[in-house]
């Protein structure tokens, strides 16, 4: 009997010993899975940033509404339009789409009343002919930069006009075509006096070297 005792001791003592090691091994299993679970923080913490944006225009004087602007712009004719091509003295093209102010109506109204234009837009004033005119804000909240042009399309000068400013921007000299565009607008593309423009063709340019185009 005590042989017999002795045995079962000895093997209920190598039982517990067994369930005490499987009970240890289970308490490790948790903190592997624990150390897991930390590693989405450190993904979200490396994500990159977001890269720069572009040029954007200024938006337009913030104020009382000109009293008939929305009359005057729902009763205004629509312009032609079209694209041209400002070529700066570094050889780099900016396409500009252009509504086109071709008589004496249009380039009166020109960009009055208007809340917004899209950075690459502008409005091309065509005078049919040479003149010396200056150019007024009266009207107008959106800050604009002007270019003078020559009939053979070389920029005269360039000029910032600030929103209801009626104070005469002049040109430089005589010139045949303006090209209002966003204030800015020249800077942000590197285009000074002396840089060329390739004008649509149903403008009413003449250019040397070109033939002219009936409408």
């Amino acid at each position: 009997m005590k042989k017999i005792a002795g045995l079962l001791l000895s093997g209920f003592g190598l039982l517990v010993v067994l369930v005490a090691y499987g009970c240890g091994g289970a308490v490790d299993t948790p903190a592997a899975v624990a150390t897991s679970t930390a590693l989405p923080t450190a993904t979200v913490a490396a994500a990159p940033t977001s890269a720069p944006s572009e040029w954007v225009p200024p938006t337009a004087l913030v104020g009382t509404p000109i009293p008939g602007a929305v009359a005057t712009l729902t009763a205004a004719p629509q312009l032609q339009t079209g694209k041209l091509t400002i070529t700066n003295s570094a050889g780099e093209k900016t396409v500009v789409t252009v509504e086109i102010a071709d008589t004496e109506a249009a380039r009166s109204l020109g960009l009055m009343f208007r809340s917004s234009m899209q950075p690459d837009a502008g409005m091309l004033f065509d005078f049919n002919g040479e003149t010396t005119g200056g150019f007024w804000m009266q009207n107008t909240i959106l800050p604009l930069s002007i270019a003078f042009i020559q009939q053979d399309g070389t920029i005269v000068n360039v000029a910032d006009m600030e929103p209801l400013n009626t104070n005469t921007v002049e040109a430089a000299g005589p010139y045949y075509y303006a090209l209002e565009a966003n204030q800015g607008f020249y800077a942000a593309h590197n285009i000074k006096a002396g840089d060329k423009v390739t004008l649509p063709v149903d403008t009413a340019a003449i250019i040397p070297g070109m033939p002219s185009c009936d409408r």
